[in-house]
């Protein structure tokens, strides 16, 4: 301590012991995975999920960014007045921010931040509601600290106890403002053993109101962390919209750095299965840094390739939209089964939480349900690419991409896929999801009863 007065080490092995297993009357109290219930009341499944999702960098790629006269302003310690320590990368939809988000959250673990404690969140708009709000990101942000550093338990552990003598677990619930007041005072105070670094990816996931929300938040714990000499590092991800400022930044567009567009070349030449022809110069003009759409087309031209229709390609580059919007709308016209593709993306789409592939497939198929690879096989050829598994325990399905759901939200496209919603269509799919679910309802109860009468 600053007065010299020898201080105790309170490890955060004998923290969790002292007042979270012990719960002040000499019983254990652990969750099943033996986690303790002060990690537990803030911890929740999808916490990281959303990382996991993110497909990785194609090799040799992304190292761009550290190479970026933004970047080494964002590290150099005399530039501090400047930014307050907050990196801020924008980028057209579909340009590969998350990628890159992924890419630096490994790179700052294994070698430029080693000595920093590195905190993550990646929101994701098709996710649960914790997984798209500041509350989930709080959550996260607070779970990070306590389980990597000592000295933010003990500062912790006092909130903790008073929320324990106050009712049950299940009775109450972190107030977002309880845990901004915390993260404050983690910088005010200066607790942690090390240098801070938080990365938050696709701000514009949130409802716009929240954006606003963390973005203040942030913007204000940088300036606390500047003038209490707490060393915070802020890295952002978002879409150029909102429109949203921060007084002290350093910005980073991703679609104009130059070695942006050198890694679709890479990534086109590593990929398309034709090589050596015009396709990848055309490809690349026409993408204008959209990854997303590099992605998708790369695997159409491949698609084709394969079933040995290699003079096809040409056509098939040819009969490609340029624009996103347009894509989507080529992809879904083009299926062997429009109405199980229609159901399929009304399930998804609007869902009140993600549904997993087999609850999707007995939903939209109606159908015995088959091994899970062949569900997967099915929801993807159906869904004609735009919806995916997620990679984790939960195995439920989102859409691709955001852009996605913004495609499908606009233009009267849910009418266009199914003319018969009329003007209301979200309040029309609500009724036909349910009039489905009363009717396997009644029919698994008429199996019942028939079974009874056996």
């Amino acid at each position: 301590m600053a007065d010299g007065t020898p201080q105790q080490s309170f490890g955060l092995t004998q923290a969790r012991n002292a007042f979270v297993g012990n719960n002040f009357s000499g019983t254990t109290h652990f969750n099943i995975n033996g986690a303790p219930a002060c990690l537990r009341s803030l911890g929740f499944g999808e916490m990281h999920a959303r990382r996991r999702d993110i497909v990785d960098a194609h090799p040799e790629t992304c190292d761009w960014l550290f190479e970026t006269p933004e970047f080494h302003d964002w590290r150099d310690p005399y530039r501090w007045h400047d930014h307050h320590g907050v990196l801020w990368i924008k980028g057209k939809p579909g340009v590969g921010k998350s990628t890159l988000m992924k890419h630096a959250f490994s790179h700052f673990h294994q070698t430029l931040f080693r000595d920093h404690h590195i905190v993550s969140y990646f929101f994701n708009a098709r996710g649960s509601t914790l997984e798209k709000t500041p509350s989930g990101l709080l959550r996260s942000i607070v779970h990070q600290l306590l389980q990597t550093d000592d000295e933010v338990y003990n500062l912790f552990a006092p909130l903790f106890r008073e929320k324990q003598m106050f009712g049950q677990e299940s009775s109450w619930q972190w107030r977002l403002s309880e845990l901004q007041e915390f993260v404050r005072s983690v910088v005010r105070t200066r607790s942690c053993s090390r240098p801070l670094l938080f990365l938050v990816d696709a701000l514009d996931e949130c409802d716009e109101s929240d954006v606003r929300a963390v973005v203040d938040f942030l913007g204000s714990l940088s300036i606390q962390a500047f003038w209490c000499g707490c060393p915070l590092r802020i890295c952002l991800s978002s879409r150029h919209y909102p429109r949203i400022k921060m007084d002290k930044v350093v910005e980073l567009v991703v679609e104009r750095c130059p070695k942006h567009q050198a890694d679709v070349v890479k990534y086109i030449r590593d990929q398309l299965r034709i090589r050596g022809t015009k396709m990848e110069t055309e490809i690349l003009e026409r993408a204008e840094s959209v990854f997303l759409w590099v992605v998708i087309v790369v695997s159409l031209l491949n698609k084709a390739y394969d079933e040995g229709r290699v003079e096809a390609m040409r056509r098939t580059l040819e009969d490609i939209p340029d624009d996103m919007d347009k894509l989507f709308s080529a992809m879904l016209n083009n299926t062997r089964d429009a109405a199980e593709t229609v159901r399929l993306i009304q399930w998804v789409l609007l869902s009140i939480r993600p549904l997993d592939l087999r609850e999707l497939y007995a939903a939209a198929v109606q159908d015995v349900l088959p091994p899970d690879d062949l569900i997967e096989a099915r929801i993807t050829t159906s869904s004609r690419g735009l919806v995916e598994v997620r990679q984790d325990d939960s195995c439920s399905v989102q859409f691709i991409h955001l852009s996605v759901y913004d495609y499908l939200f606009r233009q009267k496209r849910l009418q266009t896929l199914d003319p018969t919603l009329g003007t209301e269509p979200i309040a029309a799919i609500h009724s036909l999801l349910w009039a489905r679910c009363w009717s396997s309802i009644e029919q698994a109860d008429t199996t019942n009863m028939s079974r009874e009468h056996l």
